[in-house]
């Protein structure tokens, strides 16, 4: 299975379309495959006859594995055969931090690579990519994430991490100052990591404040630009509900209720209160509801209808003097939608044919990319910028 492209892993067959016996010539097509980007050929790399295939439809390959054989002629045989993989014993067998002797390969330019599992391994790729059993016991023991290892220098075979390695890092910690991190930043920490497995991309627009502003002296008490997002967002996924969708398994689940978090900066951390059926609450009762959730986060006792799981949030970074972040949604949320500083821009006026100052701000949304695509979640940010644009309609 050759690399397909540079994020794909692995390739389903969907389709032979040479036959064993056949003779081939170079670069003819003989199994089609389905990457998750696109159907694509398997094509040979010499002329001959095909002896042998291993493949078989609707089976998924990684990278590097045989799909077939060729006979070949001796000498495209000698040219293209690969070296064999070297036999990976323990890494204990010659010491902690020993690295186990194997055949290397030279590529094109003369540059030394091992082959690991059949595929060519930069013998410079260091790094906790490659670690080892034991050391994941050991981190398991310790409670420390494996990312947390990411920076320790590997010098296993193909550039593992070994046990040696890691407490030798350990020891270099030791003599640095440092400080017990906070319950709070615990959690915050533990629940991006488990945002970040996911796929997440962000994408943005500029919106102008305008609408808002005018529309907010019109109530009492005034809700605040975050407010009137957090509504906008309700609104809008209660019209496009998959996008707030939850991928498990083969399925998206669909969101019950449209609840709304606010994130709100505590002492070394984050809390995030959610509203509850946002969409079908009136916006001039939100700034009530919402000072009460800001008075218990502060004091982090918040009340047990702002515990809810949220199917999305917003977060107002311009409070910060921010222009323009990527925020990363909570584990149970597929998107968050982001509200930079607002500042005076130039607006083009079409009708008077010049431009004219506009107060503006980049909105942004950070979205779970296996659940919603580019264009999803483009139609729901000018889903957004419309109701924001007619803050009246909230």
């Amino acid at each position: 299975m050759p690399q397909l492209g540079e994020s794909i892993a692995e390739a389903t067959v969907v389709r032979l379309t040479a036959k064993v016996g056949d003779q081939i010539e170079t670069d003819q097509e003989v199994i089609e495959v389905e990457t998750n980007k696109a159907v694509m050929s398997v094509t040979t790399p010499c002329k001959g006859r095909l002896a042998g295939l291993t493949a078989e439809v609707n089976e998924t390959y990684p990278v590097g594995s045989t799909l077939g054989y060729i006979e070949a002629s001796v000498e495209d045989a000698e040219r293209l055969t690969a070296v064999e993989p070297p036999r990976i014993e323990n890494e204990w067998a010659n010491g902690p931090g020993k690295n186990v002797s194997g055949d290397q390969s030279l590529a094109a330019d003369g540059s030394q690579h091992d082959p690991l599992h059949g595929l060519e391994i930069p013998v410079g790729q260091n790094g906790a990519a490659f670690q080892s059993p034991r050391l994941r016991a050991r981190l398991q023991e310790l409670g420390i994430h494996p990312a947390d290892a990411a920076v320790v220098f590997g010098s296993g075979i193909a550039g593992r991490v070994t046990i040696q390695d890691f407490e030798n890092y350990l020891e270099e910690l030791e003599r640095l100052p440092s400080k017990k991190a906070s319950p709070m930043r615990l959690s915050v920490a533990d629940s991006m990591r488990r945002s970040w497995t996911r796929p997440l991309a962000t994408l943005g627009v500029s919106i102008s404040l305008e609408p808002i502003l005018a529309h907010r002296k019109t109530l009492t008490p005034a809700p605040g630009p975050a407010l009137y997002l957090a509504k906008a967002l309700a609104i809008a996924l209660s019209e496009y509900p998959q996008s707030a969708g939850r991928l498990v398994g083969d399925k998206i689940i669909l969101p019950g209720s449209i609840d709304i978090g606010v994130a709100v900066e505590v002492e070394d951390g984050v809390i995030v209160p959610v509203f509850a059926n946002l969409d079908k609450q009136p916006l001039a009762e939100l700034p009530d509801q919402y000072k009460k959730f800001l008075q218990a986060a502060k004091e982090k006792r918040l009340p047990e209808e702002a515990k809810r799981p949220a199917i999305a949030s917003v977060t107002n970074f311009g409070t910060l003097g921010v222009r323009w972040a990527t925020p990363i949604p909570l584990p149970n949320e597929t998107l968050i939608v982001g509200l930079g500083y607002g500042e005076k821009r130039p607006f083009w006026d079409e009708t008077a044919e010049r431009f004219v100052p506009r107060l503006e701000a980049d909105l942004t949304i950070s979205f779970d990319h296996r659940v919603i695509d580019g264009g999803q979640s483009g139609r729901l940010v000018r889903r957004i910028m419309e109701l924001l644009a007619a803050p009246q309609t909230l």
